[in-house]
């Protein structure tokens, strides 16, 4: 089963992109038309686009972010149409930006080539030095060159700019503000494609926040799953033999539901060859988006239960992805959330956990929500999935939310560190000071400990975008637990939160349910004092199940 590609759509579209009746750019009619390649068996074909290219040209916008795995043709795509264009186009003025110089040798073979084996009469060419080649009769250029070789500014004119590997491009960001700058804003088309290079530099923060609908670009990732080359041709006795002998070490078995046999037999013949580094063949042929950007550090999440492209774990909105069959009659939820801003920084995010099942069956995310707004998306979660219990982070702007909260949603759903009455009861006054879980260097490390027992233990995920953050949550040289330098952790203290609250949460469930965890693993813990007063008194805060009428739709009831 493969995961579908990723593509979040820009609004603005370059008016240098003119379509054909059947959806495709004038420039790859020219280049099926006009262009050959050199095949594997290094004969002389006429040039098709290939699943990828074709994929990409149906949804080009003129600012495209191409996140991908390797050899998938897409630098090729760009450079023959940008040489289509400058045989067909008056004043074209393209640039191909490579980050190396054996890279960018290659690209200007291709070009001389692709000229020389032209169908039909050949192009009149001014000027072809080792990087521009000139079109007279166009008046169009067509510039080859390395990342640094030659600034680029205002004073300059690019009409189609492609940036190859951008990634490992040093110093890519002071490059690449020259080279918009001399791209007139609704008259050029711009690319930048690269496969991954870690997490925190350019390229992965313009893909993360296109990823996140909060760009004018689009992104289109493309996995090799679909790409048709990368799979072997195997009999029925063959891929059965395979099945039959997954290697665990490959995370074979993790992966069989999602690859086919041809599929992973290609997978062990990629790794042999790069001595079975399994961090490295992820970052060079991703599954998901976030394999494109590993962490550089080491992860303190070094086992999670993770099941990728799970089909029921599905996009609701714009904001939020739910798990199929949840609420359940009779399950209980545990919601965690991290609170920010609102202005476009941070990420405000609620996770939720079914205590019962052991799942993952929710996750919200909104760059741009207002605090007190934001307890309102809380509450309206915590009630569908059945009063889930409530923990909310209540540093900085989460003592805002939880303010609100205190008034809108049952007190014995929320999380409060109040202390032991003198009755052997909890005292549950409602004091702003006590609600939520406040992170700090000592509480830290306990929600990030709790975090990483349950994950690798217990609770499975099916967030990619989670299993991301995760992935870059590292421990610092000066101590300090968190996102690598340019990454996110909102969704990992959220998470954090909804795991905090396991416990109480399975307490309320009057006998039914006995913890997940045991509470004898340290039994003068102030959780484990607490469970064993609760559960002597025979009790259930359970409240029926509420319809919610919220701006947002939630997954229709399943079980």
């Amino acid at each position: 089963m493969n995961t579908p590609m990723i593509r979040m759509r820009s609004q603005a579209v370059s008016s240098t992109i003119k379509r054909l009746p059947d959806g495709l750019t004038e420039e790859a009619a020219v280049m099926e038309t006009l262009f050959h390649i050199v095949n594997k068996k290094s004969s002389e074909i006429p040039f098709k686009l290939n699943s990828t290219q074709l994929e990409l040209d149906l949804h080009l916008t003129g600012r495209d972010l191409v996140p991908k795995a390797r050899q998938e043709g897409v630098s090729f795509y760009f450079l023959y149409r940008y040489l289509a264009a400058c045989l067909c186009k008056r004043n074209v003025r393209a640039v191909i930006i490579s980050h190396d110089r054996e890279s960018t040798g290659r690209l200007l073979n291709r070009i001389k080539f692709a000229i020389e084996s032209m169908e039909g009469p050949k192009p009149v060419i001014k000027n072809m030095s080792a990087n521009e080649i000139t079109f007279p009769k166009t008046n169009s250029m067509i510039y080859i060159g390395t990342a640094g070789s030659r600034k680029f500014g205002r004073g300059d004119t690019i009409t189609h700019l492609h940036c190859s590997e951008y990634a490992f491009w040093e110093h890519g960001l002071d490059l690449l503000l020259g080279l918009l700058q001399a791209c007139p804003r609704g008259h050029s088309e711009i690319a930048i494609e690269s496969t991954g290079n870690g997490a925190g530099n350019d390229y992965h923060k313009r893909c993360m926040r296109a990823a996140s609908g909060g760009s004018q670009w689009t992104l289109h990732f493309f996995n090799w799953l679909d790409f048709p080359e990368y799979c072997c041709q195997l009999s029925e006795e063959e891929a059965e033999d395979l099945l039959a002998n997954l290697d665990p070490q490959l995370e074979e078995p993790a992966l069989s539901g999602i690859l086919t046999p041809g599929q992973l037999l290609w997978r062990r013949d990629a790794l042999e060859e790069i001595d079975y580094d399994l961090p490295k063949f992820r970052q060079e042929y991703p599954i998901t988006l976030e394999e494109c950007f590993q962490a550089s550090g080491h992860s303190l999440f070094t086992r999670v239960l993770y099941s990728q492209g799970w089909p029921a774990w599905q996009v609701v909105d714009s904001h939020l992805q739910a798990l199929e069959s949840h609420p359940r009659k009779g399950c209980v939820y545990s919601l965690g959330a991290d609170v920010a801003a609102g202005v476009g920084k941070d990420r405000s995010v609620i996770e939720v956990i079914c205590v019962t099942t052991q799942e993952q069956v929710a996750e919200w995310v909104n760059d741009r929500i207002e605090p007190d707004f934001f307890a309102t998306k809380i509450e309206a979660l915590g009630r569908y999935y059945n009063e889930a219990f409530v923990t909310v982070e209540s540093n900085n702007h989460g003592i805002v939310t939880l303010d609100v909260l205190m008034d809108s949603y049952p007190m014995g759903l929320l999380y409060s560190s109040g202390t032991l009455s003198g009755d052997g009861g909890r005292d549950l006054e409602p004091s702003l000071v006590r609600q939520g879980f406040k992170t700090s260097p000592r509480s830290k490390p306990l929600l990030i400990g709790k975090l990483r027992k349950y994950l690798a233990k217990t609770i499975t995920i099916y967030s990619s975008g989670l299993k991301g953050e995760l992935d870059s949550f590292i421990e610092k040289p000066t101590g300090a637990i968190e996102a690598e330098e340019g990454c996110f952790d909102d969704r990992v203290i959220a998470m954090g939160c909804a795991v905090w609250g396991i416990e109480r949460a399975s307490l309320i469930i009057n006998g039914e349910f006995q913890s997940v965890s045991d509470p004898a693993d340290d039994p003068f813990s102030t959780d484990y004092i607490i469970a064993s007063l609760e559960s002597k008194r025979s009790r259930s805060i359970i409240r029926e199940q509420h319809s919610v009428t919220d701006s947002f739709k939630v997954p229709q009831h399943r079980g």
